[in-house]
C-alpha cells in the first residue's frame, strides 16, 4: 500500500477519534479524572495515577486561556493600554529599539499576569479535588 493510501485511510478512520479544541480536551480530561477510580489496586500505585491525571488537567485548564484580546505590539491600541506611570516611561524612551523592547516586556508581562489570574480563577478547587479524590479512592467502586 502506498504511503498516500494509508495517509488517507488514517485520515479517515482515526481523525474522527480525536478529541479537538480546547474546551473539549478539558472536559475529556475532567472525564478521565473520574475514571481513575481505585478498583482493588494498591493505594499507593493509584495514587500516582490520580496525580498525573490531575496535573493533565490543570494544564487543559492553563490551554483554555483566551489571549485574543491583547493587542499587537508596536499598535496604537496597544500603547493606549498603558497606564499612566508607563506612558511617562514609554514616552522617555530615546529610540525606537528600546521602545519595541518595552512593549514586548509590557505584552509578555500582560500575558503572565492573565495567566496567573486564569489559574486562580479555576472551577477545581482544593475542596472539589478532595472529594474527587475521596469518592474515586474506594475500593468497593467498580469500572462502567
Amino acid at each position: 500500500m502506498p504511503y498516500s493510501e494509508i495517509r488517507i485511510a488514517a485520515s479517515h478512520t482515526l481523525r474522527p477519534y480525536f478529541v479537538k479544541g480546547v474546551n473539549h480536551m478539558f472536559l475529556w480530561r475532567f472525564l478521565q479524572l473520574n475514571r481513575t477510580y481505585r478498583g482493588q489496586n494498591e493505594f499507593v500505585h493509584w495514587i500516582g495515577r490520580f496525580e498525573i491525571a490531575q496535573k493533565r488537567l490543570l494544564a487543559s485548564w492553563a490551554d483554555v486561556i483566551d489571549l485574543t484580546d491583547l493587542q499587537d505590539v508596536g499598535t496604537a491600541e496597544f500603547v493606549a493600554a498603558f497606564a499612566d506611570q508607563q506612558r511617562q516611561h514609554y514616552q522617555q524612551l530615546p529610540n525606537d529599539e528600546e521602545t519595541m523592547a518595552y512593549q514586548v516586556t509590557f505584552r509578555e508581562q500582560a500575558k503572565t499576569n492573565r495567566r496567573a489570574q486564569h489559574m486562580n480563577a479555576s472551577p477545581l478547587s482544593d475542596s472539589l479535588m478532595s472529594l474527587i479524590f475521596f469518592s474515586s479512592s474506594r475500593p468497593e467502586r467498580t469500572a462502567t
